[in-house]
């Protein structure tokens, strides 16, 4: 049977006990069985002496030997069936020592995973103790936090009942001024109406005066604008006459004469489309209109060379 350094313990287990008692049992029979047979040849002998000595006759020898050989028989028959029994209680055995044996193994790894899981238990109660260790740490700390917590949560109401109250009475303080305050709005509105009701007056006034200005200034706007245009054509004509042309006589051998009379034409026509854009008085228009139609009439072609 397999045994292990570490199996001392399990010797002494139900299946080993089983196990030995077995082992003993067919050995007892082979003993009983010999004794028998050794008891029946001791009487043989005995009996064989006593005849020898002439103390028995051999009629009755014979009869009890014929007795002891039937006992005999009956005993190697008992034995025989002993052998028998032996055989399947042997073959019982064995597969019990089969089976015991297996049990055995199984007992062995059990007794491995005894030893390991007994190491794990022993780490396993180290770490519990050292985590058990912690949490009497934390909970010590949870019972300093929940105590300063109660502790500022009593700072913290005391804070804000006197803040509620500092707020109350600055709110009562702003009420108050704010009530003083729409009185004095109330007293400047009522003034700022009166003085629009003034104002509104006055802008009447002012209106019929600005109405007034308007008109006055567009009438000055327009006679300085005619002003204005009366001067730039004087100025157009005071050109025109400084050329000294004389419109219905064309000097085609002098050409600065030439020249000046194509300008003193392209001055005329200016001065035309000036006036009659801004609608000039007609004293302007017969200026043009007279020197105009010097030049739609039969012109006189001369040919002087000074």
């Amino acid at each position: 049977m397999k045994r292990s350094k570490n199996s001392a313990n399990v010797s002494s287990s139900p299946l080993v006990q089983h196990k030995q008692k077995f082992m003993f049992f067919p050995r007892r029979l082979a003993v009983l069985a010999g004794i028998i047979i050794a008891m029946l040849l001791v009487q043989v002998g005995y009996f064989y002496w006593q005849y020898d000595q002439g103390q028995m006759d051999y009629s009755l020898v014979q009869n009890m030997f014929d007795e002891y050989e039937q006992q005999l028989v009956e005993k190697q028959t008992l034995i025989d069936e002993f052998q028998q029994q032996l055989a399947s209680k042997q073959a019982q055995l064995e597969e019990q020592q089969r089976v015991i044996d297996e049990l055995d193994d199984r007992l062995l790894k059990l007794d491995e995973q005894y030893v390991f899981l007994k190491q794990e238990i022993n780490a396993t109660s180290t770490l519990l103790v050292d985590k058990n260790s912690e949490i009497a740490l934390l909970e010590q700390q949870y019972i300093d936090s929940q105590q300063a917590l109660k502790k500022k949560s009593s700072q913290l109401y005391s804070l804000q009942r006197r803040f509620d109250r500092e707020v109350n009475i600055a709110i009562a303080k702003e009420r108050r001024k704010l009530t003083e305050s729409q009185l004095m709005v109330d007293q400047e509105l009522a003034q700022l109406q009166s003085q629009e009701a003034e104002i509104s007056a006055k802008i009447s006034s002012v209106d019929e005066w600005e109405r007034k200005r308007a008109e006055f200034e567009k009438l000055y706007a327009s006679s300085a604008l005619e002003k204005q245009n009366e001067e730039r054509v004087s100025k157009l004509m005071d050109q025109f006459n400084e050329l000294r042309v004389d419109l219905d006589v064309v000097n085609e051998c002098d050409k600065d004469y030439l020249y000046r009379y194509n300008e003193a034409k392209s001055l005329l026509n200016h001065i035309r489309t000036f006036i009659q854009k801004y609608k000039m008085r007609e004293e302007f228009y017969y200026y043009v209109i007279s020197n105009d139609s010097m030049i739609n009439s039969q012109n006189r072609k001369l040919c002087v060379v000074d």
